[in-house]
């Protein structure tokens, strides 16, 4: 740690923010490696009592919570700033698996429940909130954490948080809906209240669009004030000749929408019954008897023995990734797929590690909001591999060898490990090879390989895989 900058006070205008926040309690900065957070001052009393009462030290070491404490930096116009630990591999809801989203909505109503013990809750629940360590989920906003008005009664001003950006896109994995969960985190981060109640309700539209408007209106509108804090209801309806009636009305029904409520919502969605065409391809593998999966552990060991990092892009179940961590000398692995149920392999075996990270990717067409950063500006490591993927690419999606490289150069920091396959989408029998374009020849790659990377070696370690070892570049 710098000692220097803990005398000295931090100018707002040399330290990193964020674009956009509607955070009331503190505001987000970055100051070099270091997660800070410069506490506004109507919030200083609430947020020493946060940590005083005991809360934030249980929800930290309850692994509820990315690990915070009071820090001894000083920031320019703040009496209080707190730290975070720093999350090394920035991940979104896009990426997860069905399993990796249960996890996280588990966090949620856990953390919760740890608040509500002294007086505190989270509001601003959406799963953006929420970031895996590793294969491990995190709560990560601290301005999400409000004090509870005993006016709410038992009702979480959270709840429709919750139930949009969980409870939702689980229920669409449960119907078989295999893009939309993923989809609604790349568009705005919610599905429509409106389309979901169809899907849940289809009684409604059997009365006609009107009813089933006038039904959905109902619904909503009583969850609504329902869940909404006291105070807000004040604000916005205080003057109302109506008030009266409007609270009474809230008071009624508030103690339907409940922590315990969501947790009884996210169990009726334990399954994700969407398929998948890759999903049982690695069923069989078993590395540690594959000769050529040793030689690519070997190679990695003596070739490559510097490097302590690696994403594997198409990984499939993982067993690969898994077996190199055991057996090399690397420690961190971010594994990737564009396969949601092959990737839900790969979490399950690993939840809770601190060495795997398991990520949905298509590395050749990957996804991001406008708003959040890419892949590659978030995910690096010391070698990237992919292995047995390329033939399918360039033979069936027509995508061109020099996408493929200039996203393996974009995402490593040293070495990159790739296969080619000479026989191109061969099967298994020799006799019935499939024919490849003329272009397709090993010398063909290995020239473009060339001209990408420094060539460290190529040799065939199978039949129909001829593996690439490279460096980046000056």
């Amino acid at each position: 740690m710098d000692t220097s900058i803990m005398s000295e006070e931090l100018k707002v205008k040399d330290l990193g923010t964020i674009e956009f926040s509607i955070d009331k309690v503190c505001t987000l900065y970055f100051h070099e490696d270091r997660v800070l957070r410069g506490i506004h001052s109507d919030y200083i009393t609430q947020v020493k009592e946060m940590f005083d009462s005991g809360m934030m030290q249980e929800l930290v070491e309850k692994q509820l919570f990315v690990d915070t404490w009071i820090s001894d930096i000083k920031i320019e116009g703040y009496e209080l700033v707190i730290e975070h630990k720093r999350i090394p591999y920035w991940n979104y809801p896009y990426e997860w698996s069905f399993t990796m989203l249960q996890r996280a909505a588990t966090v949620v109503l856990d953390a919760n429940e740890v608040a509500n013990k002294y007086g505190y809750e989270f509001f601003d629940v959406h799963a953006y909130n929420v970031v895996y360590d590793m294969a491990r989920p995190t709560y990560v906003d601290f301005g999400s954490i409000l004090k509870r008005d005993p006016k709410n009664g038992k009702s979480w001003s959270g709840y429709l948080n919750f139930y949009n950006s969980f409870y939702m896109p689980l229920y669409l994995y449960n119907k078989g809906f295999s893009d939309l969960s993923n989809s609604i985190f790349l568009y705005n981060g919610f599905f429509s209240d409106q389309d979901l109640f169809q899907l849940r309700h289809k009684y409604a539209s059997f009365l006609g669009s009107k009813v089933g408007t006038l039904l959905f209106k109902a619904h909503n509108n009583t969850r609504r004030l329902s869940v909404a804090r006291y105070s807000r209801v004040i604000d916005k309806y205080g003057r109302h000749k109506h008030i009266d009636k409007i609270l009474k009305f809230k008071k009624a029904f508030q103690n339907r929408y409940t922590i315990n409520k969501a947790r009884k919502l996210i169990k009726r969605v334990n399954k994700s019954k969407i398929d998948s065409y890759w999903k049982d391809y690695h069923n069989d593998k078993n590395p540690a008897n594959d000769s050529r999966f040793l030689r690519i552990t070997e190679l990695i060991k003596t070739q490559l023995k510097d490097a302590t990092s690696l994403i594997e892009l198409a990984s499939n179940q993982g067993k690969f990734a898994n077996y190199v961590l055991e057996s090399t000398q690397i420690e961190k692995i971010i594994a990737t797929d564009y396969d949601k149920n092959a990737l839900n392999h790969i979490f399950v075996n690993n939840e809770n590690k601190e060495d795997v990270l398991p990520l949905v990717y298509d590395f050749v067409r990957p996804n991001n909001r406008s708003n959040t950063l890419k892949i590659d500006q978030r995910i690096n490591a010391d070698i990237v591999m992919a292995l047995a993927v390329t033939h399918h690419l360039l033979l069936t999606q027509d995508v061109s060898l020099a996408h493929i490289f200039k996203v393996l150069e974009s995402l490593t920091q040293k070495y990159v490990v790739v296969e080619f396959m000479p026989l191109g989408l061969y099967f298994g029998d020799l006799d019935n090879i499939p024919p490849v374009p003329k272009y397709y020849t090993l010398d063909w790659f290995r020239d473009a390989f060339s001209e990408k990377f420094d060539h460290i070696l190529d040799e065939e370690v199978a039949i129909n895989r001829h593996l690439f070892i490279g460096k980046l570049k000056g």
